[in-house]
């Protein structure tokens, strides 16, 4: 093996020497070989538990990535079928109307007035029983026509509700893992700093010049874990809001002068998809617009009037989540928007997507 030297993955690491100057090297006194070896294998020990931390997020967000494609997708095409399905069933209730009134109001050249022009021939004999018999004839075959369209209708759209509802799951996911990208910066970064304050004894140590390497390997790999992150946000399409968050989004924005609407409502798509999902998350968090307990305690308003702040009440949540993100900018324009998610999921990934998001229901007309 033939390690890169510790000052250039130092270097590399974005620490430079500054650092390692900084660090250990500026004590008064030298340290012995022993103190130095147990510096250089504690060093090890903090990248070891960083890198575990890296493929273990890495692991995680590849499967959620995988989820999230195909729960979207799914939730899409059943979509798309639901509404066909509809459309199919309204064009069944209009022809069989449009029969009807040609049965009583004349006939035309189209299938209706064929259809009353059959109903003349039946009758011309002047035998009421066969006109009768006819238009009855004619009504249960339309009866019977509708009710299997209005049962394919109804059958995708519970197909299309439980597609979506697996793509809210999906997308919640992704919140999860975010708990495990941030115990991994946290490894990543305590592993860092262990480096950086090595001795210059210890640096010289093989162990220390193995850390550093490894560490180097442990941030290259945490960059493409942000990549998949980015790339399983970047499918997640905004959906239509629920009606009775829709309301209750607009109220609660109008308290914190400059925020979107768009904004709440795109991040209780993204937490709970407008409160199909409420929790608890692993981590804990609870509710509608997924707090955690402590944060809830600080920011949590009573939004329904009712005097009492519940965390799973959907008016307490929005007003809640709308009091914290303006605590923290989420009125103050884009860059305001930005930090204040960040404060609410520490993740670049989640920030994007929820401002995307976002975007895209205000252009809908959502808020406006």
């Amino acid at each position: 093996m033939n390690p890169r030297s510790l000052p250039a993955l130092l270097l590399a690491l974005g620490l430079g020497a500054g650092a390692l100057a900084a660090a250990g090297p500026a004590r008064a006194e030298p340290v012995s070989a022993a103190q130095a070896r147990v510096e250089a294998a504690a060093a090890e020990r903090a990248v070891d538990v960083a890198t575990a931390r890296v493929a273990a997020a890495r692991e995680a967000h590849a499967a959620q990535q995988r989820e999230v494609a195909s729960a979207v997708s799914a939730s899409v095409g059943t979509q798309v079928e639901a509404e066909r399905a509809q459309g199919a069933a309204r064009s069944v209730r209009a022809a069989a109307a449009q029969r009807v009134r040609s049965m009583y109001m004349g006939g035309a050249s189209t299938e209706a007035g064929r259809g009353l022009a059959l109903l003349s021939s039946l009758t011309r004999g002047g035998d009421p029983t066969v006109a009768l018999a006819g238009m009855a004839a004619a009504r249960r075959a339309d009866v019977a026509a509708q009710g299997a369209a209005q049962a394919r209708a109804a059958t995708a759209a519970d197909a299309a509700r439980a597609a979506g509802g697996g793509a809210v799951a999906a997308v919640a996911g992704l919140g999860e893992v975010a708990a495990q990208v941030g115990a991994m910066s946290e490894a990543l970064a305590a592993a860092q700093r262990q480096v950086a304050a090595l001795t210059a004894e210890a640096s010289r140590l093989q162990a220390a010049e193995d850390a550093a390497a490894a560490l180097a390997a442990a941030q290259a790999q945490a960059a493409a874990v942000q990549a998949q992150a980015q790339a399983a946000a970047a499918v997640v399409p905004a959906r239509e809001v629920a009606t009775d968050y829709s309301d209750l989004y607009v109220r609660a924005a109008a308290t914190c002068a400059g925020m979107r609407p768009a904004l709440l409502a795109a991040v209780g798509q993204v937490e709970s998809g407008h409160g199909r999902t409420t929790g608890p998350s692993s981590a804990g968090a609870l509710g509608p617009m997924q707090f955690m307990p402590a944060t809830f305690a600080a920011y949590g308003v009573d939004g329904g009037g009712d005097g009492v702040r519940d965390v799973q009440d959907p008016a307490d949540a929005v007003f809640s989540a709308a009091n914290y993100l303006c605590a923290n900018g989420g009125g103050k324009g884009r860059d305001g928007e930005s930090g204040a998610l960040f404060r609410y999921n520490h993740a670049d990934w989640y920030v994007t997507m929820v401002q995307r998001i976002a975007d895209e229901l205000q252009a809908g007309g959502f808020g406006a």
